[in-house]
């Protein structure tokens, strides 16, 4: 693995943050995931990380933050700390603090000691009302606080990148679902109820995702942390399969291969505010310079869910 260490996993006790560190964990010993609160993480627990090599930290808390990155003095880093992206997150202020003032502290302190690569964690949200499978460079129309914080983020890398000349770049990952995803999410939902023989509630029938399964999502991290050259500082990144799955697809695919008998009721489930009818990525772009393209189809994906839930 091409990556200069010691490598950082900011947000390690969340969903993508904790498959990635357990991934790198397999192929090297300099991996570091830092949490809020890495004690309390039923993720981490679950995914059976030692404590030797997680970290206690509050990126908002930039003394704390300075102390750490002086002791470890990583060189590749990965930061997925997030907060708003569920619809239960809903303090704005902690949202905008989270993700951008805390990356503006972040990428401060690191730039003063050096480091070889620095991937940030945007979101599909960030081109909003735009998201009928646009390329990095479409118009970013966000429509939620979430979306304009992760849009801030962008032109925070762009800026680093390109005018800093930082070794930055920026990933928009979209509807990523695998094991250690949030319960209540879809996927999760969706899977607890084929366990009983049953489908859960679906919004509108036509609403799309892309759908990522997170085997594939980390891949991509990687593979564009080890593959950043100088003219792709800056650069933003679509983790997308590029494939547009309506409910209405998704819950034909659940029936058949769980022998679901019951038929699904769309519209049952109220859409969340940001909510977009078509909403899909293209990934041409990290295709292009990486080479990365997306392993699992939805079937493979969603039975691995399925066997997983299993053992939990």
């Amino acid at each position: 693995m091409k990556l200069r260490g010691p490598i950082a996993v900011f947000g390690a006790g969340g969903f993508v943050g904790v498959n990635l560190l357990q991934t790198l964990r397999e192929q090297r010993s300099d991996v570091i995931g830092y949490s809020q609160a890495p004690a309390r993480s039923w993720r981490l627990r679950q995914a059976k990380i030692p404590t030797t090599c997680l970290e206690k930290i509050d990126l908002l808390q930039p003394a704390q933050l300075a102390r750490t990155l002086a002791r470890h003095r990583p060189q590749t880093v990965f930061n997925l700390a997030a907060y708003g992206a569920y619809a239960k997150q809903k303090d704005i202020a902690k949202i905008h603090a989270t993700n951008f003032l805390s990356t503006v502290n972040c990428l401060e302190l690191l730039k003063r000691r050096g480091f070889a690569a620095y991937l940030h964690a945007g979101s599909q949200s960030e081109y909003g009302l735009n998201a009928a499978g646009p390329r990095e460079d479409a118009e970013l129309v966000p429509n939620s606080h979430y979306a304009v914080s992760k849009t801030a983020a962008y032109y925070l890398m762009k800026y680093y990148g390109k005018v800093e000349r930082l070794p930055v770049a920026h990933v928009r990952l979209y509807s990523v679902y695998g094991p250690w995803e949030e319960p209540d999410r879809l996927i999760p939902t969706l899977i607890r109820a084929a366990k009983q023989k049953k489908l859960p509630q679906f919004v509108a029938a036509d609403i799309s995702r892309d759908f990522v399964y997170v085997d594939d999502a980390v891949a991509a991290l990687i593979a564009v942390a080890a593959t950043l050259q100088r003219k792709n500082y800056g650069e933003a990144f679509n983790i997308a399969t590029g494939t547009k799955t309506t409910m209405r697809e998704l819950a034909a695919l659940t029936k058949e291969l769980f022998s679901i008998p019951q038929r699904p009721a769309f519209g049952t489930m109220r859409n969340r505010g940001w909510d977009v009818r078509d909403w899909y990525g293209n990934p041409a772009k990290l295709q292009r310079t990486t080479g990365w393209k997306a392993a699992t189809t939805l079937a493979q994906g969603l039975k691995r869910c399925y066997d997983h839930a299993g053992r939990a």
